[in-house]
């Protein structure tokens, strides 16, 4: 009776050390890399920006929204608020109404500043 009641325990213990080392392995994460993480028309994009003074000031953004990256280009001089954002692919989105526009902002996470024009 007691040596089942130990096998029982050390076979609980196993299954705990494995789904502990598979959890910590499954959860790393790379930091955010500008050259590997940044698409090719994005940084294209943003090379045309840092030469004009429209731009100054401004900052490039990475979320994701609906399973996707999402990239959104806030510039303080601009009278546009979410006029400048694309999709993985470089494809501007349109928001084509508030409900659309309220599911950006309140469903986009994992916010990384990609780029910004430093005063």
């Amino acid at each position: 009776m007691a040596d089942n009641k130990i096998s029982k325990l050390f076979a609980i213990l196993s299954i705990v050390v494995i789904v502990s080392v598979g959890c910590q392995n499954g959860n790393s994460v790379e930091p955010f890399n500008y050259e590997r993480d940044t698409p090719a028309w994005l940084k294209v994009k943003i090379d045309s920006m840092s030469t004009n003074q429209y731009y100054h000031g401004s900052q490039v953004y990475r979320y994701i929204w609906r399973n996707d990256f999402i990239y959104d280009i806030f510039i303080p001089v601009s009278s546009c608020v979410y006029c400048e954002v694309f999709n993985k692919d470089g494809a501007k989105i349109t928001f084509t109404g508030d409900i659309m526009l309220q599911d950006y902002l309140n469903n986009r996470k994992d916010e990384i500043l990609v780029w910004e024009w430093k005063n």
